[in-house]
């Protein structure tokens, strides 16, 4: 699927974790990609042997490089960066829920 960001087309492909080892060149046979940025290519590659919800998951950490490579023009901390993602995908679905409850609810 292509998608834009700040209009520059992306596209998200899923490949198998050979192909994103093979990518990364990494031997470890503990590392696991769940997904990953290129930004070069303007790709997000998903895992596409993990179930959907680690997918969803996924995919929210690997948009966020994304719109960290978008509109971020100062130099973030790689580190730093995978703190960020991973904030932003394990809060997304908690957060959407209160607010869409929020806004569901009848008003006194």
């Amino acid at each position: 699927m292509k998608f834009k960001m700040n209009n520059r087309t992306w596209e998200i492909i899923e490949k198998s974790q050979e192909e994103m080892k093979k990518y990364m060149n990494c031997t470890n046979e503990e590392t696991f990609y769940f997904g990953l940025c290129i930004r070069d290519k303007q790709q997000i590659w998903l895992c596409k042997e993990v179930c959907e919800e680690q997918k969803k998951q996924s995919l929210i950490h690997e948009l966020t490089h994304c719109y960290i490579s978008c509109y971020i023009s100062m130099q973030v901390d790689s580190l730093q960066e995978e703190y960020v993602c991973d904030i932003c995908a394990n809060s997304h679905y908690i957060i959407h829920e209160i607010v869409e409850n929020y806004f569901k609810k009848p008003k006194e």
